[in-house]
């Protein structure tokens, strides 16, 4: 008797531990789930996240920056990369090397330590394993002029991208010049409208990366007299910004919601959150563009806007210096009128 109550007990002791291997899988997995919610309600909480507001800068930079002189604009981009590493991003230019090595030199001598080259010719290079790791611990991506067409249709919805994304929205710096910067926005202008009134249908768009948020973004803007087809894109878009960026002129946006512009030109804010008629859906695209009720904002350097309220603010610190400079020359005038 009593070794049958052992047999059963071992049995029973068996058939526990079978249960209870058996359930550790099961209890592994529940507590696996258990810490991935605990996570994603903290991240949450933290406001961290693919939807959590981007902590980093964007450089949108009309075209034709100074690289000889003062190289004002690509030096405050290399400043803020510090000790960082910086990938110059060729894919909308036909002339990927000459490029590459233009900007190369002019970084590598502004102080930028670690600079590599992101290039590729087709769609389906994005998923290789060298151009995924050149972006590996990536503080800064700088895309160069050319096609921006080319820069979304190679880009848009890859791990590439993503990876752009991710080094934006924990504090990098992504910048662009000429058609770099234009793809940077929301939508984008491609190709180039007449000389001339401008008629609906010389209004063309397309998505852009979506860095710049609410943003239609255009460059060499006066000296290709771009006005008329940024309006009409606006007017298409009301909710959106349009941003005019002159050449050598740049806008900084800031993480707070803030841009201000740096450089030799100006910047050029549209904002027709208060339009309130445009001809831009009527059937004839023949017709000359009518719209109402549109704002115009002139920014030069040092000038900022909030990108939420919508207002600009002048450079006080400029003002300042103009002030005393008129001061000066003020009492250098009253000087010589009392020696003569």
């Amino acid at each position: 008797m009593a070794g049958t109550h052992n047999g059963r007990r071992r049995t029973a002791a068996g058939k526990n531990g079978r249960q209870a291997d058996a359930q550790r899988p099961k209890q592994k997995a529940a507590e696996n789930n258990g810490h991935k919610n605990r996570r994603v309600k903290r991240e949450k909480a933290e406001g961290s996240g693919a939807n959590r507001a981007p902590s980093g800068v964007l450089f949108v930079i009309g075209g034709a920056e100074d690289r000889e002189d003062t190289k004002v604009i690509l030096s405050h981009f290399a400043e803020r990369i510090g000790s960082g590493k910086l990938v110059i991003s060729t894919l909308a230019s036909g002339y990927a090397d000459e490029l590459w090595e233009v900007y190369h030199t002019l970084f590598s001598s502004m102080g930028v330590k670690r600079v590599d080259h992101l290039c590729m010719n087709h769609r389906d290079e994005t998923s290789e394993v060298p151009r995924l790791d050149v972006l590996a611990n990536a503080k800064a991506v700088f895309f160069t002029g050319g096609d921006q067409l080319k820069i979304t249709t190679r880009l848009g919805g890859t791990a590439l991208l993503e990876r752009i994304e991710e080094i934006y929205r924990r504090g990098g710096i992504v910048g662009g010049t000429s058609a770099g910067a234009t793809a940077l926005g929301a939508m984008m202008l491609v190709g180039s409208p007449q000389e001339g009134i401008c008629k609906l249908s010389e209004i063309q768009m397309a998505p852009g990366l979506g860095l710049a948020k609410n943003m239609i973004i255009d460059q060499h803007f006066s000296e290709r007299g771009r006005i008329r087809r940024l309006l009409g894109a606006v007017a298409e878009n009301p909710r959106m910004l349009g941003i005019g960026v002159d050449e050598d002129t740049a806008v900084v946006v800031e993480s707070d919601g803030t841009f201000h512009a740096i450089g030799s030109g100006a910047v050029y804010v549209v904002d027709g959150h208060d339009l309130s008629y445009t001809n831009i859906s009527e059937v004839s695209f023949n017709r000359a563009m009518s719209v109402f009720g549109v704002k115009l904002h002139t920014l030069s350097n040092g000038d900022r806007f909030d990108i939420h309220s919508r207002q600009p603010a002048h450079a006080r610190a400029d003002v300042e210096v103009l002030d005393a400079e008129s001061q000066l020359l003020k009492g250098a005038a009253s000087s010589e009128v009392a020696r003569l």
